[in-house]
């Protein structure tokens, strides 16, 4: 992995403000589209950013009390390596300016796809986000789990009470601010936010917490939807990795028996049928869940490892709790030749939670092992911190349609725009054969390409998949990392298509909550003066999948039929 390049601009001493009045200081991305003023008055800092001149949002900053002893701007540049995510390569690009009063300091980031801020000292937590009230929001109350569906609303419609990172929010003129925060301090405790009596939403901690000496950033990527997924602010200002060589860090599919079977992982001869089936598609990994037998588990690594097939295995996080058990654990499963583990029932944004979750994360780096969270908080920039922490939980995903419980397709097309944006999710996708749905086969089957996650845990059995040999070819051709990530058409509640890169081949996943329609891609994405060939899978009408191929160039369109509440996929293979 490479280290941050880090670029620092000659910083600028800007005057301090007027003894007796008001002040104000504003700094503006490098390429211009975003402005972030701070003003202080009568004691009291605000922020107001805006975007192409278009207030987008605002945030009351607490009290700074005393004179301002120094302003200075200059420019943050960074450049890193992730293994998995939007992207393997991102950089940050962002004017800094950095205000210094008696007892609290702030430091502002104004890159192109947003504002960030944190704060030193004193009034650290007094944060609240505004926007016009006819702006269009889309909550997910707060659980300890983070697994409840989005809802959509008005601002002014919005209930009092406690909601999840990320908050989605629309103004009247378009444009979206999603609201998140990174780069926790050391033992700090992780944020939410709270509707209020004032409309606003507050910035909060867990009943009981205390705030640190120094806060997260807090941030909002600013945008059309397009920049909001594709943005890489909520991730680079997570600290820098500590792992020195990440090459050993492998993202990968993996076939999962839990979800079509949960008592299957007590039985060594069905995780060996999965593991024969994750070899024949070539995936990386085999995840056994709760049950399996220290017994048998070692045989099981020799057996997978014999396919060129990886365990992963699943333990609940109350067992590895202190470092001795940790420390018991982990060796086991790295003497046994297991890949990873995945820590479970982590559910809670308190600060010994979030120091367990690096803790864990540093233990298994120091035995080479992959970790996947669930039951657990989303991200917040912890993968760049951690780049083997693949994939968190922290979302309303397919374990919920397992019962025959139907999941809203709306619900799955915001999450483009919310959840994954923010990082890794394992919603577990692919479950065609979940009975009960609204959503179709196709739409199911695009949550592969359309969902990012370092792990992508394929959730049905190889018999489904096996029955459907055109969605079986995609998903042995789609990898779980990705060189870029573009939304290419949607909104929230709507659809929402999206284009991963990896090397020269091109995957698109379309979700739709729409009724039944065609769709046209451009296919200015695709390498000027190459031929594809694009194979395309779109609901039959009759509950199955319909597949066709046709060459095609960046200069041509596609156009696709999309079921009622279905979806499709395309893959762009270079021809020749």
């Amino acid at each position: 992995m490479l280290r941050p390049a880090l670029i620092l601009a000659v910083a600028l001493v800007v005057a301090g403000p007027p003894a007796a009045g008001a002040a104000q200081w504003t700094a503006r991305s490098p390429g211009g589209e975003v402005v972030a003023t701070v003003a202080k008055r009568g004691g009291k800092l605000t922020l107001a950013a805006r975007r192409d001149g278009r207030m987008v949002v605002r945030a009351a900053l607490g009290r700074a009390t005393g004179e301002l002893r120094h302003a200075r701007r200059d420019r943050r540049t960074e450049a890193f390596t992730t293994p998995a995510g939007k992207r393997r390569e991102h950089r940050l690009d962002a004017t800094r300016l950095r205000l210094a009063f008696p007892r609290r300091s702030l430091e502002l980031l104004v890159a192109g796809d947003g504002v960030a801020f944190r704060a030193r000292g004193e009034h650290r937590d007094a944060v609240r986000w505004r926007a016009a009230r006819a702006s269009r929001t889309w909550l997910q109350t707060l659980r300890s789990n983070y697994e409840n569906p989005y809802r959509s609303v008005r601002m002014r419609a919005a209930r009092r009470g406690e909601y999840a990172y990320p908050a989605l929010l629309r103004t009247p003129a378009g444009d979206y601010a999603l609201l998140t925060e990174s780069g926790l301090p050391w033992h700090a405790a992780a944020g939410h936010l709270v509707r209020g009596a004032r409309g606003d939403l507050r910035v909060a901690l867990p009943s009981g917490e205390k705030a640190t000496r120094g806060t997260s950033w807090r941030l909002a990527v600013l945008g059309p939807a397009a920049t909001v997924v594709g943005s890489d602010l909520p991730l680079a200002l997570g600290r820098p990795s500590r792992i020195r060589d990440a090459s050993w860090i492998v993202p990968g599919r993996a076939a999962w028996s839990w979800w079509a079977d949960s008592s299957s992982p007590r039985r060594l001869a069905d995780q060996q049928r999965h593991v024969d089936a994750a070899a024949a598609a070539g995936w990386e990994y085999v995840l056994v869940d709760e049950g399996w037998d220290a017994a048998w588990a070692p045989d099981l690594v020799r057996y997978a490892a014999q396919r060129g097939v990886r365990i992963l295995l699943w333990a609940d996080w109350h067992d590895l709790a202190t470092g001795h058990e940790r420390t018991r654990f982990l060796d086991r499963l790295a003497r046994w030749g297991v890949a990873g583990v995945k820590l479970d029932f982590l559910q809670s944004d308190r600060a010994p939670r979030m120091a367990f979750m690096a803790a864990a994360a540093r233990a298994a780096a120091r035995r080479e092992l992959v970790v996947a969270y669930h039951g657990v908080t989303v991200p917040r920039g912890f993968q760049r911190t951690w780049p083997n922490a693949l994939t968190f939980e922290g979302v309303y995903g397919a374990e919920h349609a397992k019962p025959g419980r139907p999941i809203d397709p709306a619900h799955d097309v915001d999450l483009v725009f919310t959840r994954n944006a923010i990082g890794s999710m394992d919603y577990t996708p692919a479950a065609l054969s979940a009975r009960g749905q609204a959503s179709t086969m196709a739409h199911r089957l695009a949550q592969a390409i359309a969902f990012e996650s370092g792990l992508q845990h394929y959730a049905d059995r190889p018999e489904s998949y096996a029955a459907h040999p055109a969605a079986l070819a995609l998903l042995e051709a789609a990898p779980a990392a990705w060189d870029d990530t573009r939304l290419l058409a949607g909104a929230p509640g709507t659809y929402a298509t999206v284009a991963r890169r990896a090397g020269e081949a091109w995957f698109v996943g379309g979700l739709s909550a729409t009724p039944a329609r065609a769709e046209t891609l451009a296919l200015r994405f695709l390498a000027p003066g190459r031929a594809y060939t694009a194979t395309v899978i779109t609901d039959d009408g009759a509950g199955g999948l319909a597949a066709s191929t046709r060459t095609v160039r960046a200069e041509d369109a596609l156009t696709v039929p999309v079921a009622a509440d279905g979806g499709f996929t395309v893959q762009f293979a270079p021809a020749g």
